[in-house]
């Protein structure tokens, strides 16, 4: 396996090797040089670096250009002579050493004899490693910089990868359209059947069939760290299988792709065939791209390969146009043991056996059972939805009323528990189908649970692929909340089945409108599935209020914004992008009403089927349907320009006047002193147009339980407007943005904060859950911003005594662990704070209890979940009780007896907080090695993290970057809950600075280290951010791919620190009058 593998490998590495040998040549000049002054010699040092040159002719040589735009180009007097290499190779490791005379002393001619060792093992080295690629690739091969084979100990970060992409110098990083892809025939045949996983490796083949729109000799085609060569890669006609020759290949590391130059060129309206005959690349558990992945079973591993190929990632796997809007359709074969089983996108063709494996693999034992399985050909659709698993997984099934095939798919000791997901993907499947009235094109759904994956799923047409966590529903292990989780993410991935796959956004910087589409109408599939969720109230606190906390910093962006690079596309994969996005589209929702969203999205989902489309599309189809609607006035794309163009969102200043109330808008920041950033200049002055909706208390019955609130809407077009309200009275409340259906702020005038406050103290359920969590969430956020007193919202929080409602009291969590988060670590407030704390949830949890009885409904369960973390966080002596009692029953029973899973996280990290020696951390970290639910997994990795040890929270640190102690696609989540210790974020702090080399290189993706510096935001004094000052000045070119959240991060710590400067005392004032 090694002996095969190894050279392909270190093809990927020659430019280093290379660029390494010049380096040394030219440090030999300089000593040289240095030496001359002291002896009289006759030396010419630049020998071996001639030699070097010389025996790499006919290798891709790598010429940086005066614009930045380097490339590499095949040229050279032994371009296509390999066995001369190697001749050339044998022949200077024989030749006798230059002799010169002269006269020196004996230590300088040591000194000299090591020098010139030093040049000809860097010719060897660079002239074997080259020549080896050459020999593997089959011909003069191109060998890619940056690879991140950690086997040959170069290893390619996500931030180094994508600084260099992202240096552009003003190159166009699109394809051109000269041609267009038609239909791919991929070959892949992954090798992982021994137990030498460094020597695991995938080969494959691609032809790829294009038409010629215009007259073009240069095609671009991209790959990332895929060696071509001309030898392996040919251009036909498709009409007379005539070759077109080959003149050059170049590789532009920016844009990553090959530019195939071509002697004459192509014509319009013709069909040609790239056909590459051969490639081979590493498996890494890199979650990116074709991967391996593995998981213990019987206490033996056993090894899978699984795919995510969105953004950019296809081009990692295969040579192709790595585009959305660049559609084909796809024939894929894998190829593989017998044993194992493969799955893409389309339902299996057939399968024959393989006589000569050799083909794909060189070392495979031909005794060996091997097939080519063949996948039916797949519609029109872009490279980032491909998908292939090859794994020893199994299934369950089920077929719809049109005979439709529905499968789940997991290791053999999770596969019992895939009940749920595969009764939930069939019925949100069916509402979809009937909501969009657009059918399912696919006659199979198949959903993996794969071990190592990055995200929660993605949505890969026909074979979507998720986290385990997020897949899989044990109802005697885990919590009420991952139901919903996983009910969450099927959704979110089913509606992309239209929305995206279907339909595709032209280029990324549209991709809001796929992530936030499929963010929101996720709720209405889980609406319909579970009624009883209230789903759209929990919106609210999951979505809603995320995205307004991101979007009210200087640092945000727009929703939607122009991206080149793959650093930057990877990079707006955020809150923005999906939260935002998510809750723009539920108010423009709320405002059409759905009647007309589901025409209108029916309508542009016909229209635009196969295609890539613009989101003016989308904004056309549904003013269409408003204006058949009488809504002659409504222009979608005048309302939604303001909320995607332009970053940030409003908040209205109520006041009264006579008969009416007047609104102000303006640009709501959380620390008014700060500025939007100026990369992105506002065009509409920061003014939107807003969607009013609004009831007073005389007619707030009239609004009682209308969820359809399109009809209550009145527009803002201007900075400042009067709105009637009617015969109000000072002593009557009136109340906007109802069921908190629009993105938008509201700051009441004093007198209906004091009226609001007394309502909710004599009856809150006048409000609905939706509204009673916006007037938490922006009384508080109104506060930290100075545009309300501290008095407002903590004063609100009293009426949560009377609460029963989950949503309500999520949303006053979250506000007030942001309080926490500033007063835990060094101010005196934070025992009065505490105390009031115990005040409010004491009798929650006393209602509650920590045991789950039976009739409990869904939104009990996660109410007594949240209750229980937070009361016993904060010391209420009957949760800390009851905690401490079932842990102790759990580990008297050698840590297996069965712990309420909504309380379970509670339990474990009461268990290990409360211990003063390593000895239940060690044995509950021995338990999450070996244990399969990643259900019970996860909650152990998080109780992990509550101990008060910091020498146990530094050593589970650097667990976390050992993939064989904790899953790459756990460590970013390490790193969150040993923040959240109440001594863990400095702790998180001093480690990142320590280690940033490290965690640049082991953590796999660009997404998790963005998180590592987003946990910084919550510092709160100037040394801190000094700190983080420096850090971000000496690690510029490391933290290019998450350089929006490190000023996003640097921001919010000033803002703590206005906050700290502008609020303790306030705070400290407050607690002061509750206490006396």
């Amino acid at each position: 396996g090694s002996s095969t593998l190894n050279p392909t490998l270190i093809t990927y590495k020659w430019f280093f090797i290379h660029r390494l040998a010049e380096i040394i040549s030219s440090l030999l000049d300089s000593a040289s040089t240095w030496l001359h002054h002291y002896c009289i010699i006759t030396l010419t040092a630049k020998c071996a670096t001639e030699k070097t040159q010389n025996k790499m002719g006919g290798y891709a040589r790598y010429v940086p250009s005066s614009d930045g735009n380097n490339v590499v180009h095949l040229d050279g007097a032994n371009a296509a002579g390999t066995e001369s290499l190697h001749e050339n190779h044998q022949q200077q490791q024989a030749q006798p050493p230059i002799k010169r005379g002269f006269y020196v002393s004996f230590p300088v001619v040591l000194i000299i004899s090591i020098l010139l060792v030093c040049a000809i093992l860097a010719a060897i080295l660079a002239t074997f490693f080259a020549a080896t690629g050459v020999t593997c690739s089959g011909g003069a091969g191109v060998g890619l910089p940056n690879s991140n084979d950690s086997s040959v100990g170069v290893t390619d970060s996500a931030s180094s990868r994508s600084s260099k992409a992202g240096d552009t110098n003003g190159e166009d990083l699109r394809l051109p359209t000269d041609v267009l892809p038609l239909h791919y025939e991929l070959t892949l045949a992954p090798y992982i059947y021994d137990d030498n996983e460094s020597a695991f490796y995938f080969s494959g083949s691609v032809n790829i069939t294009i038409h010629a729109m215009n007259a073009t000799s240069v095609i671009h085609l991209h790959a990332d760290r895929i060696a071509l060569s001309r030898e392996t890669v040919r251009i036909v006609t498709v009409e007379d299988n005539a070759v077109l020759p080959l003149t050059d290949i170049e590789y532009s590391l920016p844009s990553q792709w090959y530019l195939l130059k071509l002697a004459s060129p192509v014509q319009p309206g013709k069909q040609y065939r790239i056909e590459i005959l051969d490639f081979r690349k590493p498996l890494l558990l890199d979650l990116r791209g074709l991967y391996l992945s593995v998981y213990t079973q019987d206490g033996r591993k056993h090894y899978l390969v699984a795919s995510q190929l969105q953004p950019t990632d296809a081009r990692k796997t295969f040579p192709c146009f790595d585009e959305p809007a660049f559609k084909a359709r796809f024939d894929v074969r894998l190829v593989h043991r017998r044993d194992f089983l493969a799955i893409s996108n389309m339902q299996q063709q057939s399968v024959r056996p393989l006589s000569q494996p050799a083909r794909w693999f060189p070392n495979a034992d031909p005794r060996q059972d091997w097939v080519e399985e063949k996948f039916e050909t797949t519609p029109i659709m872009s490279t980032y939805l491909l998908a292939f698993v090859v794994s020893q997984f199994e299934y369950k099934q089920d077929r719809d009323s049109r005979g439709r095939l529905y499968r789940t798919w997991a290791r053999p000791e999770l596969v019992g528990i895939a009940d749920y997901a595969l009764t939930a993907v069939k019925n949100i499947t069916q509402f979809f189908e009937g909501y969009f009235e657009v059918p399912f094109p696919l006659n199979k759904t198949d959903q993996a649970a794969i071990p190592d994956f990055i995200a929660g799923g993605m949505e890969n047409w026909g074979l979507i692929t998720y986290r385990e966590s997020r897949l899989l529903f044990d109802p005697k292990k885990d919590t009420t909340s991952s139901l919903q989780n996983i009910g969450n993410v099927i959704s979110h991935e089913v509606a992309h089945m239209w929305f995206g796959n279907l339909v595709t956004p032209q280029w990324w910087d549209d991709i809001w409108l796929n992530e936030g589409f499929a963010t929101f109408t996720q709720i209405l599939g889980v609406r319909q599935l579970h009624p009883d969720w209230d789903i759209d109230a929990q919106f609210v606190v999951e979505t809603q209020m995320v995205a307004f906390y991101s979007d009210s910093k200087g640092s945000s962006h727009p929703i939607y914004m122009e991206v080149q690079n793959p650093g930057q596309i990877t990079e707006i994969f955020d809150t923005i992008t999906y939260r935002k996005g998510a809750a723009v589209l539920r108010m423009l929702y709320s405002f059409v009403g759905d009647r007309v969203f589901r025409r209108a999205i029916g309508n542009y989902l016909k229209q635009n089927s196969y295609s890539s489309t613009f989101h003016t599309s989308l904004y056309d189809s549904l003013t269409r349907e408003a204006q058949a609607d009488g809504r002659t006035g409504l222009d979608v794309a005048e309302v939604m320009d303001r909320w995607i163009k332009q970053m940030g969102h409003p908040v209205l200043t109520c006041s009264r006047e006579a008969g009416s109330i007047r609104l102000e808008q303006s640009h709501f920041l959380s620390d008014p002193s700060q500025k939007p950033d100026p990369k992105f200049v506002s065009e509409y002055n920061y003014t939107w147009i807003i969607p009013v909706t609004m009831v007073t208390q005389s007619n707030a019955s009239a609004a009682a339980g209308l969820e359809d609130v399109s009809s209550l809407v009145q527009w803002m077009r201007i900075k400042s407007q009067a709105f009637p309200a009617g015969s109000l009275t000072p002593g009557e409340w009136y109340l906007l943005n109802l069921r908190s259906a629009g993105f938008y702020r509201v700051n009441y005038d004093r007198q209906n904060w004091r009226v609001i406050i007394a309502q909710l103290m004599a009856d809150h359920t006048v409000f609905t859950p939706q509204d009673r969590a916006r007037l938490l969430d922006d009384s508080f956020s109104l506060a930290a911003a100075g545009l309300v007193d501290y008095s407002v919202p903590l004063n609100m929080t009293r009426y949560l005594l009377k609460e029963s409602h989950y949503v309500p009291w999520r949303a006053a969590m979250s506000k007030l662990s942001l309080l926490h988060s500033m007063l835990h670590r060094s101010s005196a407030v934070y025992g009065p704070f505490s105390a009031h704390m115990r005040r409010l949830l004491a009798p929650a949890y006393a209602d509650l209890g920590i045991e789950t009885a039976r009739g409990d409904s869904h939104l009990r369960r996660l109410r007594r979940a949240l209750i229980s973390t937070f009361a016993c966080q904060y010391g209420v002596s009957a949760c800390r009780r009851d905690a401490l009692r079932l842990f102790e029953q759990f580990a008297s029973k050698n840590y297996s007896v069965h712990l309420p899973p909504d309380v379970r996280r509670a339990v474990l990290c009461e268990g290990v907080a409360s211990s003063t020696s390593a000895e239940h951390w060690d044995v509950l970290y021995q338990r999450s090695q070996i244990e399969v639910h990643p259900g019970l997994h996860n909650d152990i990795l998080r109780a992990l993290a509550c101990t008060h040890q910091p020498w146990l929270l530094n050593r589970y640190l650097d667990y976390a970057l050992d993939k064989s102690k904790i899953r790459s696609q756990d460590a970013a989540s390490v790193f969150s809950v040993v923040s959240a210790n109440s001594n863990g974020l400095q702790i998180v702090w001093d480690y990142m600075r320590n280690n940033w080399d490290v965690i640049v290189e082991r953590v796999p993706n660009s997404f998790a280290t963005a998180y590592f510096v987003y946990l910084l935001g919550e510092f709160n004094t100037p040394i801190r951010l000094m700190e983080m000052e420096e850090f971000r000045a000496k690690n510029q070119d490391k933290l290019t791919a998450v350089q929006r959240t490190m000023e996003q991060s640097l921001e919010s710590v000033r803002i703590n620190i206005h906050w700290m400067n502008s609020n303790l005392h306030v705070v400290r004032r407050w607690f002061d009058e509750q206490n006396n």
